[in-house]
């Protein structure tokens, strides 16, 4: 096994200087309604994100990475419903709901130098037991799946000794068998669970990071799975950070169900 590599980053966000532009369409059609494309103007070969609600449904449909010249055929099209059936309802990315920033109000944008270190594949799960094993007042987990018992079996030690470990995870991947044994290890031995359930094809609570004692997090493409452990290819960057850690947890407390 590689010893996961240390260095000295730092962490820039930026919020998007201007705001883009935006058309309406009218639609005759009752099941397809509020039709509006968002663009930038100045990069005309960028695609745009289509809003629309569906039926008498008031909750807003985002599609994403919708090109310009599809909009202007959707804006012309004699029957907006079956133009929407055919070229654009399962063909582009979609998330069902309002948008983060109107539920989230980050800090951002925040420049920060951290200590951090980056492991990869089989690396990853020490740096995740290392963090547990080191907390001694709160644990904060965000889940897409979890199965591995390892990681598992580390946060009830934790949670025995007194830490408080709190765990929000995607329902749907909690409806797996090995997801199932691994919550009701949780629920016996005091570890808060809040399945997360999202609306539309699409959604998914996709997160995959923890925070230790509101000073350090992991966070990368790796799942807390046996799989992401012994099969895929996996990434994971630990971060020691006061700044960083309270931004995960402002994002942890915002993972809500629909």
């Amino acid at each position: 096994m590689k010893t996961p590599l240390f260095c000295l980053v730092s962490l820039f966000a930026f919020s998007a200087l201007a705001a883009p532009c935006r058309e309406t369409a009218e639609s005759d059609s009752t099941w397809v309604r509020n039709l509006a494309f968002e663009f930038d103007d100045e990069r005309p070969e960028d695609a745009g994100v289509l809003t629309l609600c569906l039926g008498d449904d008031p909750t807003p449909v985002r599609y994403f990475e919708i090109p310009r010249s599809v909009w202007a055929e959707f804006r012309a099209a004699p029957s907006k419903g079956a133009f929407y059936t055919a070229h654009i309802r399962q063909r582009y990315e979609r998330v069902y709901g309002i948008d983060r920033e109107e539920r989230f109000d980050s800090p951002l944008p925040i420049v920060s130098s951290v200590n951090a270190s980056a492991a990869f594949n089989e690396e990853c799960e020490p740096v995740v037991l290392r963090g547990i094993s080191q907390s001694r007042h709160s644990i904060y987990v965000a889940a897409y799946a979890f199965t591995r018992t390892r990681i598992a079996a580390a946060l009830v030690d934790a949670a025995k000794r007194g830490v408080r470990v709190s765990l929000k995870m995607d329902v749907r991947q909690a409806e797996h068998p090995g997801a199932q044994r691994i919550l009701d290890l949780f629920r016996e031995n005091g570890v808060s669970v809040a399945l997360i359930h999202t609306e539309g094809d699409y959604a998914a609570m996709h997160n995959k990071f923890m925070v230790f004692d509101m000073r350090g997090v992991v966070t990368g493409s790796y799942n807390f799975t046996t799989q992401a452990q012994v099969v895929n290819w996996e990434n994971l960057v630990w971060i020691e950070s006061d700044e960083i850690a309270e931004l995960y947890k402002q994002a942890w407390d915002a993972i809500v169900s629909d």
